[in-house]
């Protein structure tokens, strides 16, 4: 055997190690994170070190530094209660489920000793429903979102009984498990993300997506819109730049702000008939409404106001944090993470105990007080 055909079946047993253990890998954590230089932790999105929009380009110009790390979350917490042995549920996106601060949550239990459960997810009744809620206590549910979600979800009432994934999967037999080992439905993202973030690839990964940047000014299309300066590097998610409903610019319709109104209506009188809960709702404005303009003079669509307006009208119990957060003297949003920095939690958190605290019913069950 010559030494070409030598090195040649050596190359390829090579090669073939290499794709058979990212085979294994993408399908097995252990595996996965032996080749990363920042673990993917089961539940923990937020346990990087820089902000999560960094990570959809590797551009070192976005590196935003000094980001809090990752804190236990809540709900893995001992403190963290059941769903019929708590005071006050809370349901929520990411930004309750955000662990580079204290979470909002934990905050209610923290200073109030309240007990709280949180659920991450919009299948509020669904949720109640399969958790058997005991609905002869009487209790409070603070439910969060984001701007650029609520039209999504809220657009449409079946979101709130929709099954989550976990509930899905655990109905799953044997073959198909099988099956889905073997085509992964995720697994052209893992090996995306494995060829950005392993020890072998990282360093290259982000050199060539630096020099593309500075050349021909290339980012990937999830954050088309960024600013650099010499403090915060700040990226845009791509959902709140678009024409479509979770944008900054959509016009949104009167038939459309209605609709979202009406299942906010819905859902907070089927949580008083049906489960004895009083609804409270904390809309939160995306990051892009708040600093667009550092990048541009645009025209806001005016979401937030319109939807204030509307729960006024239907006498729903809400938090009103917008002026407060356009206001603010501190930023309430990381740069190149779409989620809030501690003075953004500290301005909806404090301002959320004031309505809780000025309407008879929960202050009542939250706080003992007439």
């Amino acid at each position: 055997m010559s030494l070409k055909v030598k090195l040649l079946k050596a190359l390829i047993i090579i090669l073939g190690f290499f794709c058979l253990y990212a085979f294994l890998a993408v399908r097995i954590p252990f595996l996965y994170n032996l080749v990363l230089k920042e673990r993917v932790y089961p539940n923990y999105w937020d346990k990087t070190k820089y902000g999560e929009l960094y990570y959809f380009s590797h551009i070192n110009h976005f590196k935003e530094e000094n980001i809090p790390p990752a804190q236990t979350k809540f709900q893995y917490k001992p403190t963290h209660s059941s769903v019929n042995d708590c005071d006050i549920l809370t349901f929520g996106d990411s930004y309750f489920d955000f662990s580079r601060n204290k979470q909002f949550p934990e905050r209610l239990h923290d200073d109030f000793d309240l007990k709280v459960h949180f659920y991450k997810g919009d299948n509020i009744l669904s949720y109640l429903e399969s958790n058997n809620y005991d609905t002869t206590v009487q209790r409070v549910l603070l439910y969060e979102r984001t701007e650029r979600w609520i039209p999504l979800i809220l657009s449409n009432k079946d979101n709130l009984y929709s099954q989550s994934s976990s509930q899905e999967e655990e109905k799953q037999g044997i073959v198909t498990r099988i099956k889905d080992f073997i085509f992964l439905d995720n697994g052209e993202k893992l090996y995306d993300a494995m060829l950005r973030r392993s020890y072998p690839t990282e360093k290259i990964y982000s050199a060539i997506a630096t020099v593309k940047f500075d050349l021909f000014k290339y980012i990937s299309k999830y954050t088309p819109k960024y600013y650099l300066n010499d403090t915060i590097p700040w990226l845009f998610y791509y959902d709140q730049v678009n024409e479509e409903p979770s944008s900054f610019y959509y016009k949104h319709s009167e038939e459309e702000m209605d609709s979202i109104c009406n299942n906010i209506v819905y859902l907070s009188n089927i949580l008083k008939e049906k489960y004895n809960i009083r609804f409270v709702f904390l809309p939160l404005p995306a990051k892009y409404t708040l600093y667009h303009d550092i990048i541009n003079d645009d025209e806001y669509n005016n979401f937030m106001q319109r939807l204030y307006e509307r729960l006024d009208k239907a006498n729903i119990l809400y938090v009103d944090v917008f002026n407060d957060f356009a206001r603010s003297d501190e930023l309430v949003f990381y740069g190149t993470d779409d989620h809030w920095r501690e003075a953004g939690v500290k301005i909806a958190y404090n301002k959320t105990i004031k309505v809780l605290k000025n309407d008879s019913i929960t202050s009542h069950l939250l706080f003992n007080e007439n």
